[in-house]
């Protein structure tokens, strides 16, 4: 129970500190434009992309040629690349990034960390160049300085956050960092890493950086198109479904809980599970979906048009211990906004 309730008090600390997604130089603290010339050198590279391999590589080109056309691209596999061989300039990267990190309090008490996300980004190769060669590889801190060097010299351009699985909290938080990467690159842990959502996040973040924009996250808006969902079913992932007790660190399926959490929505909506919901992303079709993503104590509630990836609704809540999951004040504010949509 202790470590239990610590890690819920660093769930309530880390509120400020992760969003759903991040398209910018930084994705933490307030927004930031990027730096003079950054989109152009990033435009003349290419991308690997080194992902998990819960999904097959023919489905992965399917995504990427669907939703991808910023720069070329390539897709790798992560016992196959190696960072290092690409510090040339003429690469930019998608990978899994995941850690997990303890911190003891002036108190004693340890708060776990748990980081887990897309990171999008290139390497300053003449820093880093510099770094590398301050190096000593007899050194027994030579690997450590070298993650720490390589991580450095990265320059973000945008990130997309992973909501993992309730049933793997407990063994990211007491598992090194290398066994959650290797956890995340191989098993199926988190609600919103299926292929129809990953089209869509790689969509946004392709065209917002082809456009040269930032997106900060930790926004409320919405965009006219949301009029639509008058007439339009609003389709709900059964993932969401899911309810999760911070205090017993559980989750179980409560439909009729969600039932009554979404009987004050004014239009049609409809449960669908996710596997039919990627087959309908991946075939082009034009529906809406609700996409809610937890991050640690803070809520994203999102409706994206399938075929664009566009966010049409967001709604970022910093939420407390007590609210983890969806409330019927979520859904009263999707009322409220597709009425102000209807009047534009």
């Amino acid at each position: 129970m202790k470590k239990q309730l610590l890690f819920l008090a660093c769930l309530f600390m880390l509120s400020t500190m992760s969003a759903q997604v991040s398209i910018g130089p930084r994705h933490i603290g307030t927004s930031k434009n990027f730096p003079k010339g950054r989109l152009d050198k990033f435009k003349g590279t290419e991308t690997i992309f080194v992902l998990s391999d819960i999904i097959d590589s023919a489905t992965y080109e399917k995504i990427l040629s669907d939703s991808w056309n910023v720069t070329p691209y390539k897709l790798m596999n992560r016992k196959d690349f190696k960072i290092l061989d690409y510090n040339n300039g003429k690469y930019s990267f998608a990978n899994l990034e995941g850690h997990h990190v303890e911190k003891r309090m002036k108190s004693g008490a340890i708060v776990d960390y748990l980081y887990i996300y897309i990171k999008f980004f290139m390497l300053d190769t003449e820093s880093l160049t510099k770094d590398l060669s301050k190096l000593k590889k007899s050194s027994k801190k030579y690997k450590k300085r070298l993650r720490k060097a390589i991580s450095s010299n990265k320059e973000n351009l945008a990130r997309v956050d992973l909501f993992p699985k309730d049933n793997f909290l407990p063994t990211a938080l007491s598992s090194k960092s290398s066994v959650i990467m290797d956890t995340i690159y191989s098993k199926d842990v988190f609600y919103n890493y299926k292929s129809g959502f990953l089209k869509n996040y790689f969509q946004k973040v392709n065209n917002q950086l082809k456009d040269g924009e930032e997106y900060w996250m930790y926004e409320n808006d919405f965009l006219p198109e949301l009029k639509k969902l008058a007439k339009k079913t609003l389709y709900i992932p059964n993932y969401h479904l899911i309810k999760f007790n911070p205090w017993k660190m559980k989750s179980t399926k409560d439909k009729d809980g969600f039932d009554k959490v979404f009987e004050s929505y004014e239009h049609k909506f409809e449960f669908q599970d996710e596997n039919e919901i990627d087959r309908r992303i991946l075939a082009g079709e034009e529906f809406y979906y609700l996409r809610f993503v937890r991050v640690n104590s803070q809520k994203f509630v999102h409706i994206i048009n399938s075929k664009t990836g566009e966010i049409v609704y967001r709604n970022y809540v910093a939420g407390m211990l007590s609210s983890y999951n969806l409330k019927s004040r979520h859904i009263k504010d999707i009322n409220s906004k597709i009425k102000k949509a209807l009047k534009k």
